[in-house]
């Protein structure tokens, strides 16, 4: 297959558009006298045509679609034209992106080419006809810019969301979560930022808007628009998926556009916000009431707050002549623009109005509170979930709430003293004085409007600290019941109340009122008065009257607001059964004085984690600025931790697809698929496991049962600890594998403990000394910050192996499953000609949300018709086994060894998990006979395959990581 590397030249110009224009946090500006470059139209491009069930597909010049490819865009136009659902995996290398994002392209032309049809026979729509121009009145002729940019596939006009439309106003307060690249983690979750108060006000909104467009609606025969959202893990990844739309001819000629849900962090071009250190505080500081504004948000007005003209702007400003831009493009237009307008809101807020394709971040979409304030409408939506395979988990993890002992009593005492220095503040006006302003007498009518508005913060004030006051004493009361347990081995004092226990003891404290959210509600009241507390209520008296310092700090709002979020959720429907709580009382241990693996002793000890250092846990317990006036500690020096974990998926998902048109969920590695359908309680009726498009001759896959001695090699708990045999025997094999494989190798194990056990076995036998001669043996960080790091060290030793000996040959890097390596970071060609996996990564059964989640199934299957405890704890560690697996082999012209170190991974009839290995790699497996079979059969591999590739030139990769 031959094809212009389109996408190769479409980046080349990307870079040097960035180079004339500068980059977001540089000192170039609009003004900046350089003159625009103005390109020629380039030659009309001829796109190869394909037919697939009826429907021609466009894709780039010269490019012949793999079987893989065709039967991708088959089962996608399939789903799309019957509202169906579908899973589609399909290897790296395969045309993955490029399928899907051609075959949904070239259904929505022909659906918006039906909606045309339909609107022009639909009666109701013809009473709304657009007027011809000899009609209008003189003056209206130059109001056509206004005008959406098709009116044959404009927004419902009840849901356009123009800057300043009535009906639907725009959320300028955006939570700090909806500008991060990533889903909510585990560990994000005690920091997790919301903006429940916007989300509400924004959600009654939209509710009325919705009860607007269905009377609209009524009488209409015409088909709904459709707008395409495309979901990707990060904003990285978005870039990639942008840069294989610009190789179809749908963005270029206009029958489809496109725009970015870019956070603030890649798109602010205001140079005092983005050196301020905090963008997304500095810019809500900025535009807020009581800001003093942002120039080029201020430039939208008018002109600027219809899409058209933004995209007319983007179009004129960019170096190249064609439409299909990513984030640093629009980023770079605005910038040098005339006006310059804010990339942020112009993308988020105006192209959204007539966007078919959104690209966004996961977050974007599965959690709700960023979804309602980023203005995301998914009904009759097409979503695609690109790199889904662990989806289940994003879900899990959006609706899971965590508060420390530290969070809550540092708002109590937040609000008690804010509290405190309003009722002085009324005092002193009771006495026309100013708080600020000591003894400054006030006329009457001022000093009314300011007694007032300090009498409504105190009313407020009261109520929100009543609520903290009864969620103080409920907290007190479980965990002191906790910390008189005998503690654990590890220092800890847990407990895990079922959904029954935590709704009785909630309704003990009198919580579960806040269960109803109707107008008279204690819900409603307590949103309302923490709207006011905030300053986020609207109100016109508050903003001609400066109350900021009475204002909480943000993070006893988001507190707050945490809790309100976790009731709504919590309480809704039947969602508490799907609820546990887990309460931990510890001291995260931080082990001092072992030496870094990877030879930096500039680096952190390897024993830390990631999450369990002192300076980032020191916001855990409580100290002199935050403790409450005479409240005790429930455990003096320990950290209390309450966890709200949520147990199904489902409650996530649906909550956010429930009205979409179809949802496709695609990944190299989604085997096994059977848990999506009973974990996210949807049917997917299309489903499809690609085969490989890399030749066989191309690929080693193999299972080894045994060690170089002969000894079984079956990586159970018991084995590895045992005695060290099973350790040995690893320790062998790598040693023989680094002997014969070049460049890189990729060895992923179970845990960092048992990283750490092999590493020092290696290093007192010897066999570590051994390795370094021919490769420079580096281990994946704990710490994400260190990540960068090695990676560059890894490539370094492959790229320049002589730099570090005159035999080495390259690099070994010890990784761990669901680790940093595993996930994202492409390992094409030399990156890694061999992957060895050890053993079978079953999650941590002593880790007690592993443990509750298999009980809570177990207890729930016949039920909900969902998996046993066991089934979805092994589907858990077969996929996590699939995805580190396809580290190797990233384009058709790649090869690699692909070993799998365990002898229940052999392929018997016996096997009841055969299946579960990812389709691609059985069909690959060689028969070996035995260990010197395997030595014998890899070697032959690799002197066959570096003497093709010495002859042959490295294309470059179809893609990008998968």
């Amino acid at each position: 297959m031959t094809t212009p590397n389109l996408f190769k030249q479409w980046q080349k110009r990307k870079r040097k558009n960035s180079l004339i224009n500068g980059s977001p946090g540089s000192e170039h500006s609009a003004n900046n006298g350089i003159e625009r470059r103005r390109f020629m139209k380039p030659e009309p491009v001829i796109y190869s045509e394909l037919l697939v069930g009826g429907l021609v597909v466009k894709l780039p010049p010269g490019l012949t679609p793999y079987t893989t490819q065709r039967t991708m865009m088959a089962k996608i136009l399939m789903s799309l034209k019957n509202k169906l659902n579908a899973l589609i995996e399909s290897p790296t290398g395969s045309g993955k992106t490029l399928g899907l994002l051609s075959a949904t392209c070239a259904w929505l032309v022909r659906y918006k080419e039906e909606r045309k049809r339909s609107k022009a026979e639909c009666r109701a729509c013809n009473k709304h006809a657009v007027l011809p121009i000899n009609s209008m009145l003189p003056g209206q002729e130059n109001s056509l810019e206004s005008l959406p940019t098709s009116l044959t596939d404009s927004p419902e006009p009840s849901t356009e969301n123009s800057l300043d439309s009535p009906s639907v106003k725009p959320m300028l307060t955006l939570e700090d979560e909806f500008d991060s690249d990533f889903a909510a983690s585990p560990s994000s979750t005690y920091i997790r930022r919301s903006s429940l108060l916007s989300a509400e006000m924004k959600r009654s909104r939209l509710e009325e808007a919705d009860g607007e467009e269905k009377e609209s609606r009524e009488g209409h025969t015409c088909l709904p628009r459709v707008t395409i959202y495309y979901g990707t893990r990060t904003h990285k990844q978005i870039s990639q998926v942008v840069g294989e739309f610009a190789r179809l001819p749908y963005g270029h000629d206009g029958t489809i556009r496109h725009t970015i849900l870019a956070s603030r962090e890649h798109s602010c071009i205001n140079l005092a916000v983005r050196n301020s250190g905090d963008v997304n505080g500095k810019c809500k500081e900025l535009i807020s009431a009581a800001g003093v504004g942002c120039s080029y948000k201020n430039s939208m007005r008018g002109k600027y707050e219809k899409s058209g003209s933004v995209r007319k702007l983007v179009s004129q400003n960019l170096e190249r002549s064609d439409d299909v831009w990513d984030i640093e493009d629009l980023v770079s237009a605005l910038k040098t623009s005339s006006p310059a307008l804010c990339p942020y809101f112009s993308s988020t807020r105006v192209l959204t109005q007539d966007a078919d394709i959104v690209f966004c971040p996961f977050s974007y979409m599965l959690d709700p509170i960023i979804r309602d304030n980023s203005d995301v409408t998914l009904k009759n939506a097409v979503v695609i979930l690109d790199e889904a395979h662990n989806v289940e988990d994003v879900c899990r993890e959006a609706v899971s709430f965590s508060f420390t002992e530290r969070e809550i009593v540092g708002t109590r005492a937040d609000l008690c003293k804010k509290a405190a220095e309003v009722e002085g503040a009324l005092a002193k006006v009771k006495r026309k004085q100013i708080a600020q302003q000591g003894l400054e007498n006030l006329d009457e009518g001022r000093s009314d409007r300011i007694h007032d508005a300090l009498a409504n913060l105190s009313t407020n004030f009261g109520t929100v600290n009543k609520f903290m006051d009864d969620v103080l004493n409920w907290f007190v009361e479980l965990a002191s019941e906790v910390a008189k347990r005998r503690p654990s081995r590890d220092d800890r004092y847990t407990e895990t109340l079922s959904w029954e226990r935590l709704y009785t003891s909630l309704d003990e404290a009198k919580l579960t009122a806040f269960a109803e959210r109707c107008k008279a509600s204690p819900y409603t009241a307590l949103l309302t008065a923490l709207g006011v507390v905030a300053g986020q209520s609207g109100d016109e008296d508050d903003r001609n009257i400066d109350l900021h310092h009475y204002r909480p700090l943000s993070m006893s709002v988001v507190c707050v607001e945490k809790f309100l979020y976790f009731f709504k959720t919590y309480f809704k429907e039947d969602h508490r059964t799907v609820y546990k709580l887990f309460i931990c009382i510890d001291k995260p241990f931080v082990p001092f004085g072992s030496r870094s693996r990877n030879g930096d002793s500039s680096e952190f000890p390897a024993d830390v984690l990631d999450m369990n250092t002192m300076d980032e846990h020191r916001h855990d317990w409580l100290d002199s600025r935050s403790v409450l006036n005479g409240y005790r500690e429930v455990k003096r020096g320990y950290r209390v931790t309450f966890n709200f974990w949520c147990m199904r998926p489902a409650l996530a998902y649906l909550d956010a697809f429930k009205e979409c048109r179809s949802v496709i969920l695609a990944s190299g590695t989604l085997c096994p698929m059977d848990t999506f359908r009973s974990e996210l309680g949807t049917e997917f009726q299309q489903m499809m496991e690609g085969s490989q498009v890399i030749p066989s001759d191309h690929i080693f896959a193999a299972v080894i049962p045994s060690g170089p001695t002969g000894y079984p090699l079956c990586g159970t708990y018991r084995n590895i600890n045992s005695d060290d045999r099973f350790v040995r025997e690893i320790s062998l094999l790598l040693k023989s594998v680094c002997e014969i494989v070049p460049k890189g190798v990729l060895c992923f194990l179970a845990s960092y403990r048992l990283l750490d056990q092999i590493y020092e076995f290696m290093e007192t036998a010897g066999i570590l000394r051994q390795i370094q001669t021919i490769k420079r043996v580096l281990c994946e960080p704990r710490r994400s910050s260190q990540m960068n790091e090695i990676m560059a060290q890894y490539e370094e030793a492959i790229t320049n192996s002589a730099r570090y000996g005159p035999q080495c040959t390259g690099a070994l890097m010890f990784a761990v499953f669901r680790g940093k390596v595993s996930e994202g970071i492409d390992f094409a060609d030399d990156r890694a000609r061999c992957v060895v996996s050890v053993g079978i990564p079953f999650p941590n059964a002593m880790d007690e949300q592993v443990s509750e989640k298999k009980k809570f199934n177990d207890d729930n299957c016949k039920k909900m018709r969902i998996l046993t405890g066991d089934e979805w704890y092994t589907m858990q560690a077969y996929r996590a086994l699939n995805q580190a697996l396809g580290r190797c082999l990233r384009h058709r012209s790649d090869w690699g060894a692909i070993l799998m170190v365990d002898e229940r991974l052999l392929q018997r009839r016996s096997n009841p998990n055969a299946t579960k290995v990812s389709k691609w790699i059985r069909e690959q497996l060689r028969p070996l006979s035995g260990y010197k079979h395997f030595v014998e059969e890899l070697q032959q591999f690799v002197i066959n395959m570096s003497s093709s590739s010495s002859s042959e030139a490295k294309p470059e990769p179809a893609e990008g990581p998968s």
